[in-house]
């Protein structure tokens, strides 16, 4: 997934460079708090390289590559009065090394960070769903040597609120949705200067095109995409565009179960997962055509060979790589992939107590440093 890569790295791999898949587990490990492994890019050689301790919750985020250096956060303990109650930013090399606790939230400053961190200028960009002046969520910003920590806005009823995802550069501009909030409750779509002044609220979602979204944007054929997770035909959400101005907004299709993460453009086609339904009550890999709106059916998850996808699709080396919740033989996620015509779906790798399971979030590309 290209378009993710640069939009969430500041470091960009060289061609032939050596590279491997990383992602975070939210459950079991050492410590039943989730892991950080990686694998190679043909599906090989799983590492566990970090067990959490408990003390900071767990990561539902996926990582975010800058400089040599993996950035994450966790949701939080929920244990109240906890230094590590409202989660953390943290740090660590892509040899493995240096596992670091750069930032704890304090409520004030936000809490409980559910997207991932974006790179922009020497700042990582990130969204918290709670926390902030009326425990809605902020806005916030940090330099990428782990100092200055600034939280640019606060969320609220009106403009929006309970951000569930991660922010879109796009045309001099962050964009989001948040989860909530808005005129109808049910989340709006925004914007927000580079500088973190003038946010604006572009759209309110309703139930009859679909509210509620946990899904950012992505940007295809000159439009936004975005899911959302209640509303529409069946109140179990919809795919939408909206032009780039913030106006003329589409309902595309009305999905029969919500997509819980964001959709990715790969091979001209617009990728996402329906967290369950399908033929085995399992979840849908699905593609949309940008130009003629068309949704399709492409896999049909089977508890065997994973169950439940809540993050989203990445690309490396021309195949789609994800992770399943749940399913697999241990019933706590898997590793798959799928040829990028919808074809050859392999399950790459079941998840277990030890290495981590139930992931959240996606993979990331990432360089060995030599």
């Amino acid at each position: 997934m290209l378009s993710m890569l640069i939009a969430m790295s500041c470091a960009q791999l060289n061609f032939g460079q050596t590279s491997k898949l990383w992602g975070v587990t939210s459950s079991h490990g050492a410590h039943n708090s989730g892991t950080i492994f990686n694998i190679d890019t043909n599906g090989s050689n799983f590492t566990k390289v970090h067990d959490f301790d408990g003390s900071t919750g767990y990561p539902f985020a996926s990582l975010t590559l800058c400089n040599n250096t993996l950035w994450g956060m966790t949701q939080g303990t929920d244990n109240k009065g906890t230094i590590g109650d409202h989660g953390i930013i943290f740090s660590i090399k892509t040899d493995g090394t240096e596992f670091t606790r750069v930032h704890y939230f304090n409520s004030l400053n936000g809490g409980a960070p559910l997207g991932e961190l974006i790179e922009h200028d020497g700042k990582l960009w990130g969204m918290t769903y709670r926390g902030g002046t009326y425990n809605k969520g902020v806005i916030f910003y940090i330099n990428i040597d782990g100092r200055g920590f600034t939280k640019v806005h606060d969320f609220n009823e009106t403009e929006g609120s309970h951000p569930r995802n991660s922010l879109l550069l796009h045309k001099g501009k962050f964009w989001g949705t948040t989860s909530r909030g808005g005129s109808n409750q049910m989340g709006v779509i925004f914007t927000i200067n580079l500088d973190g002044t003038n946010f604006t609220t572009k759209y309110h979602f309703d139930k009859t095109n679909g509210g509620k979204p946990e899904s950012g944007l992505v940007l295809s054929q000159n439009k936004l995409w975005g899911t959302t997770t209640r509303g529409g035909i069946h109140n179990e959400g919809s795919v939408f565009s909206i032009d780039t101005d913030g106006k003329a907004f589409t309902k595309v299709s009305d999905l029969i179960y919500p997509v819980l993460g964001d959709l990715i453009v790969s091979n001209n086609k617009l990728w996402g997962m329906v967290a369950l339904r399908g033929d085995h009550n399992c979840g849908i890999i699905f593609t949309i055509d940008p130009t003629t709106n068309e949704y399709k059916d492409v896999h049909h998850f089977d508890r065997i060979n994973g169950r439940f996808p809540e993050g989203n699709l990445m690309e490396s080396n021309g195949t789609l790589w994800g992770l399943t919740r749940f399913g697999g033989s241990n019933d706590i996620g898997v590793i798959f992939s799928i040829a990028m015509d919808g074809s050859e779906f392999s399950k790459v790798f079941d998840l277990n107590i030890e290495t981590g399971g139930v992931p959240y979030g996606t993979l990331l590309e990432a360089p060995i440093k030599n």
